[in-house]
């Protein structure tokens, strides 16, 4: 599955429970080096997801390890989101769900 299938797969998970895409870079060469690719709402729930995509082997680069870790430091949900963690992310989008967490060897 590739990065872009992936995300689309995730992308109709959320809206089906109620998750709103509030943000996607359509074009990462115009946006600040590293900024998530997607931000998900859930007006409801009151939760806020910052998510990064990556394929099963796809490797995150230094810009985006700083931006993910500067959003949870300041509170919000972020994710570093790869097809093998379909399970949690499966949980995490559940309205009352676990809260998205950055893995421990970001």
């Amino acid at each position: 599955m590739t990065e872009e299938q992936f995300r689309r797969h995730v992308r109709k998970l959320a809206a089906l429970r109620g998750w709103t895409l509030t943000y996607h870079t359509h074009n990462s060469q115009r946006s600040d080096a590293g900024w998530p690719d997607e931000v998900y709402g859930h007006p409801k729930a009151r939760r806020v997801i910052f998510a990064e995509f990556k394929s099963d082997t796809g490797r995150i680069r230094p810009a985006q390890r700083d931006w993910l870790q500067h959003l949870a430091a300041c509170g919000y949900e972020t994710a570093l989101w790869r097809p093998k963690d379909l399970h949690r992310i499966v949980a995490v989008l559940a309205p009352d769900g676990p809260r998205a967490q950055l893995p421990e060897n970001l």
